[in-house]
């Protein structure tokens, strides 16, 4: 780092600098200062300067000129010539009338405002925080959490730090820097994640998708405190928020997620097979009522099995819904004031339950199979079962039904022999 050009002369110290060398009276000609990387600010060694000294400050650079303990000036990246029009204080400082060439007392601090960003293990950031999850209900859980990421910042307003942070200081590199800036970003970072959980209800296991909005969120509300400061954050990113997996409001809501997954898939099934057999969700739950009133005993009930069980073996939808509403009000809607005792309850016919392209029908009772099995519906073959029956059995096994299929065909004469 040099603000000069350095020359080798005989004086003690064996440096000197250019057009001021022993004889200096504390007028610089030339300020000029190079900034290495990794230097946040620097001071100017000399603090006399005259109203004909130039100042260049460079791209990525801001000067600040402090005098009496006043930050009364910034300048801009360009080239200056010190002067009363372009430093307004330099008025009540300097003796104009004295040739016009005055010295007067000022510090000036030389400030980085490129984009920084550290290194190695300051690289990044990383904290552990509570949030509220509010999967399994408004009133949400507390969990436990962890969440990382990387940043970069750079100095907006030269005054501002120097005032709020670096006070007298001569120079201050990133390296320093580095974790007193880190545990303020972090002391940040954790009210910004939980309040965006609290505000926008996201599950943490869909956080991820989340990742550049939160962290959008996030950088707005540290940047309001670095403002202060006069320092920005350029960048922010959350790289990852992971959840303590041994919290037990975490398996609490995994466990919540899975069974929701598994009902939502049983869902998806029931509704594939109504679209197969020809009736929806409101039908089946009609069916399930007049089922129920079908088992029980009485005039109705036996109608109303017997109408299910035509119903459903021929697939009649919409029609025989319809049909069976119609039927159910006739026979529960109007109930006589007085009521004969009721008949003894009438035998209820055999019925069985059928297997119908690899789907369980019925139960169906001898005169609803009997058509089945002359459309080809229902064959010798089909598998069948009844109240009463140890397994499922082909159909023609069973003495019930065998008459259905008619007599076995007789045996073929073999034909006769050769002469």
């Amino acid at each position: 780092m040099s603000f000069f050009n350095l020359k080798k002369d005989q004086h003690a110290d064996g440096y000197t600098y250019d057009g001021q060398g022993q004889e200096r009276t504390g007028i610089v000609d030339n300020v000029f200062i190079n900034l290495e990387k990794g230097c946040l600010l620097l001071r100017y060694p000399y603090d006399n300067l005259s109203t004909s000294a130039r100042v260049t400050v460079q791209e990525g650079q801001k000067m600040v000129f402090c005098s009496e303990g006043m930050y009364s000036d910034c300048f801009e990246p360009g080239s200056y010539t010190l002067s009363t029009n372009n430093i307004p204080f330099l008025e009540k400082l300097v003796n104009l009338p004295f040739g016009g060439k005055s010295a007067f007392k000022t510090t000036v601090f030389c400030v980085s405002t490129v984009r920084q960003r550290f290194a190695g293990d300051d690289a990044g950031w990383g904290v552990g925080l509570t949030v509220r999850d509010y999967t399994l209900g408004d009133e949400g859980v507390t969990i436990k959490i962890g969440a990382y990421g990387t940043y970069e910042f750079r100095i907006t307003n030269p005054i501002a730090f120097i005032r709020q942070y670096s006070g007298t200081q001569h120079e201050i590199w990133l390296a320093d820097f580095a974790e007193e800036f880190k545990s303020a970003v972090s002391q940040r970072i954790v009210p910004a994640l939980s309040k965006y959980f609290s505000t926008q209800k996201i599950s943490i296991t869909e956080v991820n998708n989340y990742l550049m909005e939160m962290a959008d969120s996030a950088r707005k509300s540290i940047n309001e405190y670095l403002e202060d400061y006069g320092i920005e954050l350029t960048k922010f990113d959350i790289e990852g928020v992971n959840p303590n997996e041994d919290d037990p409001n975490y398996q609490q809501i995994i466990a919540a997620q899975t069974s929701a997954g598994e009902m939502d898939l049983e869902s998806r099934a029931l509704a594939r097979k109504r679209a197969r057999e020809g009736y929806n969700y409101q039908q089946e739950r009609q069916f399930d009522i007049m089922e129920g009133a079908a088992n029980n005993t009485g005039t109705a009930g036996t109608m109303m099995g017997a109408g299910m069980g035509m119903g459903m073996g021929f697939g009649m939808g919409g029609a025989f819904g319809a049909q069976m509403g119609g039927m159910a009000q006739g026979a529960f809607g109007a109930q006589p004031q007085t009521q004969a005792p009721p008949p003894p309850p009438t035998p209820q016919a055999v019925a069985f339950h059928v297997i119908i392209n690899g789907q369980q029908a019925g139960p169906y009772d001898l005169v609803t199979l009997q058509p089945l099995v002359s459309q080809g519906v229902v064959t010798p073959a089909t598998l069948v079962w009844r109240a009463g029956m140890a397994q499922w059995a082909a159909a023609q096994t069973v003495p019930e039904l065998a008459a259905l299929f008619g007599p076995p065909a007789p045996p073929t004469a073999p034909p006769p022999p050769m002469p």
